[in-house]
């Protein structure tokens, strides 16, 4: 009992420590992010025999424009542009386009609110959110990423599966990427359980933010977040399809 006792005792001196070492005049800037996702692209009938060739994750970069208020997480518009694969084999040719859908997350900090906008089978929806607190479960465990200390949080679904958020107070703004927000201090790093996606910050820019860029997504049909996710769920199923939920999406395009 001593020993637990002891141990909490020197992670809340830890991030108290982080939080005064941090320059908290640093309250506005962006954050790029590289999103990395394991694919598992099943092919049926002739087009089983590219299954070797089929790339095994998707590597792409998002932002995080963000204010000591506001946040703004999108696509870098460098690299929106569709990657393309053609496999041939067997007498046959097949090409694969992946493509970003074109989404943004808008974090109203202080109130505790979100507007998303999410592309799905060329459909744009807007989806409003009030964010709860508590819950995210701090463990104590600690690294370094980009030069920041940050410690590491976990949640865990409602079907048990858990994603860690390591975060920095040393950047007191509770914001991060893709939603993964509400902490004490910046996530520059999200990792989920089973590995499928990661997200890991590889810059930030303490520049000033053009207030014209942080603005609300407002194009899309207006849905709660439980229509949006039946509206997936069902697609998915008309088309013999697999939905994780949480989960990065692109759209796959395969020509024979």
């Amino acid at each position: 009992m001593k020993r637990i006792l002891l141990s909490s005792i020197v992670v809340a001196l830890s991030i108290g420590l982080y939080a005064q070492d941090g320059d908290n005049s640093s309250k506005e800037g962006k954050v790029v992010y590289e999103d990395v996702m394991k694919l598992d692209i099943k092919l049926e009938g002739a087009a089983a025999q590219f299954a070797d060739q089929l790339p095994k994750e998707r590597r792409s970069k998002k932002e995080l424009l963000f204010t000591e208020n506001f946040s703004l997480y999108q696509n870098v518009k460098e690299d929106e542009s569709a990657e393309e694969v053609a496999m041939s084999g067997g007498g046959g040719m097949i090409q694969m386009k992946m493509m970003e859908p074109d989404n943004q997350l808008f974090y109203d900090i202080e109130n505790s609110k979100t507007v998303e906008k999410r592309e799905f089978m060329t459909r744009v929806f807007l989806i409003e959110n009030d964010i709860k607190q508590g819950e995210w479960k701090i463990t104590g465990d600690q690294k370094v990423i980009l030069d920041y200390p940050c410690m590491q949080a976990v949640q865990e679904n409602d079907e048990g599966k858990k994603t860690f958020a390591w975060f920095t107070p040393s950047i007191p703004i509770a914001t991060g990427p893709s939603g993964y927000i509400g902490l004490p201090g910046l996530v520059l790093q999200v990792e989920m359980e089973d590995g499928d996606h990661t997200l890991t910050a590889l810059s930030i820019d303490f520049s000033e933010i053009d207030k014209k860029l942080l603005v609300k997504p407002k194009k899309g049909k207006k849905v709660s977040q439980e229509e949006f996710d039946k509206i997936v769920a069902d697609k998915m199923e008309e088309m013999g399809a697999e939905h994780k939920e949480g989960g990065a999406t692109f759209m796959i395009q395969i020509k024979k």
